[in-house]
């Protein structure tokens, strides 16, 4: 049986584990209807954006956003995993989600032996470093669970010391003082939350913490094609944001942070 799990999981994911799935601390969204009745395990996969630093010329959107939005191609890349295992075990059932998941997405892969929480709120993989979408697959099957000893967060501080806003420091992570939010946040931004920006120099999003971060400064290129094809590590005034990762977003928040760069 985990033959076979195997091998349809290596299809999809260049990292992937197994945890039991227990119930709790599940995130109250649209999509807690769709977990299966007796479900008892997750199959949690890594998706690596990572693309190496040549990349990055010119960059001024995250890392994340730099590839074409995570959503469509993890999405197709588990339903393709769902369909083929559906058919292998038509008695169980299957589902996957992503992103909008009930399941709190890092706690479960670090429950799935695939990586470490660092101070930042995020997942750090041995292999990939933190540069990692995560995805899940929720089951009835049994299965056996994973056993992978995960990189660890050196406690270097690094992250703290480089953090532009004090999101990060000795008492956690404030969500609401991350750059990154703030490149997101609706409306007018404040004279100071301007000048953030400015000195970023990043239309969206915030990698400085990621980036400092030692346990990623060997983090392997993607093998994902699908993120190398069509990466785009900038964006415009004048560019079409369909299929980007802040599409969602709407076009005009990105253009006003577009706008406090040109200045």
């Amino acid at each position: 049986m985990n033959d076979i799990i195997k091998k349809t999981m290596d299809s999809v994911s260049p990292y992937w584990g197994t945890c039991r799935f227990d119930g709790q601390s599940l995130i109250q969204c649209r999509a807690i209807s769709r977990i299966p009745k007796d479900a008892k395990s997750i199959v949690v996969a890594l998706f690596p954006y990572y693309l190496g630093e040549d990349a990055y010329d010119g960059q001024n959107v995250s890392k994340y956003a730099v590839v074409p939005d995570y959503h469509k191609t993890i999405g197709q890349k588990l339903d393709k995993a769902v369909c083929e295992l559906r058919v292998k075990f038509p008695n169980e059932a299957f589902e996957h989600f992503t992103d909008n998941s009930p399941l709190p997405e890092v706690l479960t892969a670090i429950r799935a032996g695939l990586g470490v929480r660092g101070k930042n709120g995020l997942l750090i993989n041995k292999e990939f470093g933190s540069w990692v979408f995560i995805g899940e697959i929720i089951t009835t099957l049994e299965l056996e669970h994973s056993n992978e000893k995960a990189a660890q967060c050196l406690n270097c501080g690094q992250c703290i010391k480089m953090c532009p806003t004090g999101a990060l420091s000795k008492n956690g992570f404030d969500k609401d003082k991350c750059l990154s939010g703030i490149t997101q946040q609706k409306g007018d931004l404040t004279e100071e939350q301007v000048e953030l920006i400015e000195q970023s120099g990043c239309a969206w999003g915030c990698d400085i913490c990621q980036s400092v971060c030692p346990l990623n400064s060997n983090a392997k290129v993607t093998p994902i094609q699908e993120f190398s094809l069509n990466a785009k590590a900038s964006v415009d005034l004048c560019d079409d944001i369909e299929g980007r990762a802040f599409e969602w977003r709407g076009k005009k928040v990105i253009q006003r942070n577009l706008k406090i760069l040109e200045k």
